[in-house]
């Protein structure tokens, strides 16, 4: 895939994201890692719904800008450190999905046990950073501590950020995180006992292929 069709790909993701509510306005924003190791991100400032492949731009590594007309998003740095961390990983999606971000808001756990298949299969180890100041570099500190060992992260009161091979894998993951979210919350307003999986099952749950 030529660096035009990947630009296609951030922007018709990031319309996608948009229309699901995971961002508004200009929230959120997504990479992809070119082989050179620079890589593809949306700019700062742009309401998503009107992103074209013109407006992206291209950082190295370590966050400096090398090639594009609008300016990096601000949460460059935090891409660049998964990147760092993560050799194996081709593309980053950050979001600001309401329920996974309000389960940090009113300091619930829906990660502790697991009640549903899909959260065993798919999202594995969620791993939730302490609180970062956004659009600043503590955003990269806090997920450095933790993103070697899952592809799921939440940032105390700010947002999520999956990634994986291509952006279908980080948009499942983030779809499936916040179905997670939005059931175990609906789940504690009923006021009933959630019923979790047993752990025995969890484990064989985990290495279904699919």
């Amino acid at each position: 895939m030529d660096i035009t069709q990947l630009k296609k790909k951030i922007v018709d993701y990031t319309k996608l994201v948009q229309s699901r509510g995971y961002t508004v306005a200009s929230e959120g924003n997504i990479s992809i890692r070119l082989p050179d190791n620079h890589i593809i991100i949306t700019p700062t400032r742009m309401i998503k719904d009107f992103i074209t492949i013109e407006d992206l731009v291209v950082i190295d590594i370590d966050g400096n800008q090398v090639e594009g007309s609008k300016k990096a998003t601000s949460e460059r740095f935090t891409h660049c450190e998964i990147y760092k961390k993560r050799a194996d990983i081709r593309c980053i999606i950050h979001a600001h999905p309401v329920y996974t971000v309000l389960m940090t808001v009113l300091g619930l756990k829906p990660f502790d046990n697991v009640f549903l298949s899909e959260a065993a299969m798919f999202l594995k180890n969620v791993s939730i950073a302490r609180f970062a100041k956004p659009s600043t570099t503590e955003g990269a500190q806090v997920v450095s501590e933790i993103c070697a060992n899952s592809d799921v992260l939440i940032i105390d009161r700010h947002g999520s950020f999956t990634y994986g091979k291509d952006l279908a894998t980080a948009f499942s993951l983030l779809e499936i995180l916040e179905k997670c979210c939005r059931m175990y919350y609906l789940a504690t307003l009923s006021g009933k006992a959630i019923q979790y999986i047993d752990p025995a099952i969890i484990e064989e749950l985990k290495r279904i292929p699919y």
